[in-house]
């Protein structure tokens, strides 16, 4: 029998600052089982990481350049990870489930769009407010009676956000409550969503119908209609439903700089390098480690101070070249090989 060994607020796994921007900031939930519960736990994190990593892109730049990271190993990603803060983990002999939160190194990330020619995106914070619906057994919804579980549990929740959306409870008040009719708010018109956005001052509207016959939550952002299903058992409660539930919300990206196009591609290098000293040579080497996109640096041999050696790199050659030329090295196409000096 595998018993579960519950923890919550376990700590850091990589430190985490408490300060960083919300906007590269994500929460993450991970469920992976494996033959035993270290390896569980070594594909988890590295699913959450690839996972938090993507979010962060998609909040400020778009899907061109989430498939260009794709192309990366999993120990370039780890490049662009500042820290993982574990929020809540438990596990079993070959299962490992957790609530992470990722924080992704901003100068990292956008050093990596900007040297690879790819979009960026200018984005806002944005004010989004949260209506939870409560549709009963008999069909009927509620928002505001006293046994609405699924409002209560999200007034429990503060300071919610997920990259530039900052999340607002709905408030009990005159207004809304005349606003609003439980029944058919999931589906709002364009112009009652322009009402009780401006009533509200938000930007984006967000209904989350709590369906008690179906198990699923129904999630539906305004203006953009955008419907989001996620099941639900017995075991998850209202508030672990919240937090699967918001880090699949998205802003709407306001303004959009494209950058020139480039072609990025992934190419292998063979390369001579003739070291003055082998302390340079371990600078060089240590200097394409740490880049993202150079990928399986092997050695073929070394003597009479030269190093023959090959990569993998994905971009641009002006790029690298520009790289390695502000740290003091030359990269020239010699042919049949590269030439480092």
């Amino acid at each position: 029998m595998n018993k579960f060994i519950f923890y919550t607020l376990v700590g850091f796994i990589l430190s985490f600052n408490a300060f960083a921007s919300p906007l590269y900031t994500t929460k993450i939930s991970v469920d992976v089982t494996d033959e035993n519960v270290a390896i569980a736990k070594q594909k988890a994190l590295q699913q959450a990481q690839r996972e938090g990593l993507n979010n962060v892109i998609l909040a400020i730049s778009t899907q061109k350049t989430v498939d260009q990271i794709s192309l990366l190993n999993d120990k370039q990603i780890e490049h662009f990870i500042s820290g993982i803060q574990v929020l809540m983990e438990k596990s079993s002999d070959i299962r490992y489930i957790a609530d992470l939160e990722i924080e992704i190194n901003k100068d990292v990330l956008n050093a990596y769009i900007k040297e690879n020619d790819l979009p960026i995106i200018i984005t806002e914070a944005q004010n989004a407010l949260l209506i939870p619906v409560l549709e009963q057994e008999n069909k009927t919804h509620d928002i505001w009676g006293n046994d609405n579980f699924w409002r209560e549990a999200f007034i429990t929740k503060t300071n919610l956000h997920n990259g530039v959306l900052n999340f607002h409870n709905i408030e009990k008040n005159l207004g809304n409550i005349s606003n609003i009719d439980a029944n058919t708010i999931f589906d709002m018109s364009p112009e009652q969503f322009a009402e009780l956005s401006s009533f509200n001052r938000v930007e984006q509207i967000i209904v989350l119908k709590y369906s008690i016959n179906d198990k699923k939550i129904y999630t539906k952002s305004f203006p953009s209609n955008k419907v989001i299903e996620t099941n639900f058992d017995e075991t998850d409660t209202p508030s672990l439903l919240i937090d699967k539930i918001l880090p699949q919300l998205k802003g709407d990206k306001k303004q959009t700089e494209e950058t020139s196009p480039s072609t990025t591609t992934q190419k292998q290098f063979d390369v001579l390098y003739t070291y003055p000293n082998l302390g340079k040579w371990m600078t060089l080497k240590r200097l394409l480690e740490s880049n993202p996109m150079i990928d399986n640096i092997k050695i073929i041999s070394m003597a009479n101070k030269k190093v023959h050696f090959n990569f993998t790199y994905y971009g641009v050659l002006e790029k690298l070249q520009s790289t390695l030329t502000l740290n003091g090295y030359n990269l020239k196409d010699n042919g049949e090989y590269y030439v480092i000096n």
